[in-house]
């Protein structure tokens, strides 16, 4: 007699299974195959879920196609606790490389090709919503976004398409798509298919706005067109009246211009940025060209963060802690975190880069330069990051929220494009000139020699840290270097910023004739023998301009 499914129970070895794989997918992290999946389901009404990690996965996939009958022999289960799943059994089955995956012939009684437990659209809120099983939906498409990219919390761009579904009572219903499900839908198919198009949305999650439904795309997200159940017959019966064009949902808010747009989106100076009201413009999205001189990066340019949220740990390396996770049992994720100090040829600002920007700008994961290339100390900055240095660039920025901790609003990078204007910004140097009395604080630095810094009302004082980097060499990195070797770059190629060691009291006219006045320090100096021998050179020269100034 055959086993039935509803009789598995979990942490149990069986020696055989016959069923139908009535649902496939592969889930993806970041583009990236993470396991396969399927949806076993017999003639007596039982579904439960298999599941292969991602060494098996290209085994498995060749083996099992949706829609075929199945024998899985030498199997064992486990108990299904993940936060969202598509069946309400209590066990998955692990598909390893040891278990036996036979087809064959349909099973009798006849088992439904397609596996759905579909909710009526009035009552998704009160049924799915907080559910861990994963929602089912059907109906006519009603109106299709085509795909854009959106700015997801100010610091990362997000593949996203909505859906419009409209049922036979004439409620409508929104469904989301988000990364790689968003990328992998088939707009191209819906051309041929004849009106009305039903679909069948399978596994999403219930989010609530404005106290409406809307279903968000996982990783375990499927849909089906016109798909051969009893339920889009109705549909399609009841739609065949009126033949309806699927309309055009407008582009969201947020979503992200062509590149030749966003390059030119509100372009600002340096000056500019730093006399705008960070909350008069905190949706304001604009643009400056400028070049890297210094990372500044006090506390290490990368931070262990939680593997969930991307949130710093606290804790020591035995005992981290997420805030919203609590205790950490694996490794944390490194992730970017460093300020950008720059300039456009007149003034200086900080730039706040990190997460998934910092890894498209150094093309590569905090995670890839820590555990693969071994620059495990966050004060010493690899080459290829030290490269990006002195370069022209377009940033895309935008206003951070308020911060106690640091007592300001910060300006963040979101993107950053390549110049291609081919206009060269050179860092703050101007001709030697004689030294006169005056009541402003200069540099005396490589930047500029009497070029005044304008230090905005509403941004963070520019401070000056120790830069290191492994190898010494940023113009050709020797390959033999060992990447953990620490190396203070020399100043004189840094082109950095060096404040003097006393408060500069700076003032200006802002464009409404406003005295704005800014005090600059140096903040937390490291105060290494490795850094003071760098600064040696710079107190010399400071003395001679000094004592030339008294004559």
């Amino acid at each position: 007699m055959a086993l039935p499914i509803k009789e598995i129970k979990k942490y149990n070895f069986y020696p055989s299974l016959r069923a139908r794989a009535c649902r496939v997918w592969i889930a993806k992290f970041n583009g990236q195959p993470r396991s396969f999946n399927c949806v076993f389901v017999d003639n007596q009404g039982g579904a439960i879920q298999g599941l292969a990690k991602a060494r098996d996965l290209q085994t498995f996939a060749s083996i099992i196609i949706e829609g075929n009958h199945y024998e899985i022999e030498r199997f064992y289960t486990y108990e299904n606790i993940a936060a969202n799943t598509v069946t309400a059994h209590d066990a998955v089955i692990d598909l390893k490389s040891d278990t036996k995956i036979t087809a064959i012939e349909p099973i009798q009684p006849y088992v439904p090709r397609y596996y759905f437990n579909f909710i009526d659209y009035a009552h998704i809120i009160t049924k799915s919503k907080g559910s861990r099983i994963l929602t089912d939906v059907l109906g006519r498409l009603k109106a299709l976004q085509p795909l854009e990219q959106v700015m997801v919390r100010g610091q990362m761009l997000e593949n996203k398409r909505e859906f419009m579904l409209e049922n036979t009572h004439g409620e409508e219903l929104r469904i989301t798509l988000w990364g790689d499900s968003a990328r992998d839908f088939d707009e191209f198919a819906l051309r041929n298919l004849p009106s009305p198009v039903i679909i069948a949305f399978a596994g999403f999650h219930v989010t609530e706005f404005k106290g409406k439904p809307n279903l968000k795309g996982t990783a375990a997200s499927l849909w089906y067109f016109n798909p051969d159940i009893p339920e889009c017959s109705t549909y399609t019966q009841f739609f065949a009246q009126v033949p309806i064009e699927i309309q055009q949902i407008p582009s969201s808010p947020n979503a992200v211009l062509s590149i030749e747009k966003q390059i030119k989106e509100n372009r600002r100076t340096i000056r500019e940025i730093l006399c705008m009201n960070p909350y008069e413009h905190k949706h304001l999205r604009f643009t400056c060209q400028a070049l890297i001189v210094e990372f500044d990066f006090p506390n290490g340019w990368w931070y262990p963060s939680c593997p969930k949220c991307n949130k710093k740990l606290s804790g020591g390396e035995n005992n981290y802690t997420c805030m919203d996770h609590n205790a950490i049992t694996s490794l944390p994720v490194p992730w970017f975190r460093l300020e950008c100090i720059v300039t456009d040829g007149e003034d200086v600002a900080n730039f706040l880069l990190f997460g998934k920007i910092a890894e498209s700008f150094f093309g590569s994961s905090a995670h890839h330069y820590v555990y693969d290339k071994k620059f495990i100390d966050p004060l010493v900055i690899p080459p290829a990051m030290a490269a990006k240095l002195n370069k022209s660039m377009i940033f895309q920025l935008r206003f951070r929220d308020f911060r106690s901790t640091t007592n300001r609003c910060e300006i963040i990078i979101t993107n950053i494009f390549d110049d291609t204007t081919n206009k060269n910004i050179h860092p703050l140097e101007t001709p030697p000139t004689e030294a006169k009395s005056s009541t402003r604080s200069e540099t005396s630095t490589p930047l500029s020699s009497k070029k005044q810094v304008l230090i905005g009302p509403c941004t963070s004082q520019n401070t000056v840290t120790q830069f290191r980097i492994a190898p010494n060499s940023l113009e050709t990195p020797s390959q033999n270097i060992s990447p953990n070797k620490e190396t203070s770059l020399n100043y004189k190629a840094r082109r950095t910023l060096d404040f003097e060691a006393i408060a500069q009291q700076i003032s200006h006219e802002d464009e409404c004739g406003n005295a704005i006045e800014a005090q600059g320090n140096l903040g937390n100096i490291d105060t290494s023998d490795t850094f003071n021998h760098l600064l040696l050179p710079l107190k010399k020269q400071r003395k001679t301009s000094s004592s030339s100034s008294k004559v």
